[in-house]
């Protein structure tokens, strides 16, 4: 491989990310056209949250006694600008992941989640979360060159690990010459016999 196709090895999208690009743009489109198209076709519909201590709502919510909830009424103008907004995040995931630049992408889907966070709620977290990952992947090839790239595995390379030292088997300590032990030795020496002492001599009357 050449060294400008190492680099755009590098920099550009792999097919796994990829892959998950286009899932994540035709999921931001089914979730837009989900939410909001059922208000653009009624607009008197209403959207409903549950209410905060003390029966509190958000601003332009009212508090309806009757069923617990807050209550608020927007207009069809309000329902197609919400809509065209979460298309046009959707088609610009789509387009960065054409183009296939790691860093676009990671941005845009970042981007995508906080506009869905506030629009629709907890559905805007799995875009925060892809385009986090990949500006991450992105800063390790600008810091490593390698998007698996760490501080302890520069080349992000995967290691086989390391071999354990083989334990000695029964039959490789039976192949063992064994120790053997000095023999006793044949020679011996008798003990040497004390001399008895003379009786001393009894003295004369």
């Amino acid at each position: 491989m050449t060294e400008a196709g190492k680099r755009q090895a590098i920099f550009n999208l792999d097919p796994k990310e990829r892959q998950w690009g286009f899932i994540g743009a035709a999921l931001a489109a089914v979730i837009a056209l989900v939410e909001d198209i059922p208000y653009v076709l009624n607009p008197s519909k209403p959207v409903k949250l549950p209410p905060g201590s003390h029966h509190s709502c958000t601003t332009g919510f009212t508090y309806h006694k009757v069923g617990n909830v807050c209550e608020a009424i927007y207009d069809r103008a309000h329902w197609e600008f919400e809509l065209g907004l979460l298309l046009a995040f959707a088609l610009a995931i789509f387009i960065t992941v054409r183009v296939g630049r790691r860093s676009p992408v990671g941005f845009t889907l970042l981007m995508a989640g906080l506009a869905f966070e506030a629009e629709v709620g907890i559905l805007g977290i799995p875009f925060i979360f892809g385009g986090g990952w990949l500006l991450v992947r992105a800063w390790r090839v600008q810091r490593y060159g390698s998007p698996t790239g760490t501080k302890a595995n520069p080349t992000g390379e995967r290691r086989p690990p390391p071999t354990r030292p083989e334990r000695a088997t029964r039959s490789r300590k039976s192949k063992e010459p064994e120790r053997k032990t000095p023999a006793a030795s044949k020679r011996y020496t008798p003990k040497s016999s004390r001399k008895k002492r003379p009786p001393s001599p009894t003295p004369r009357s």
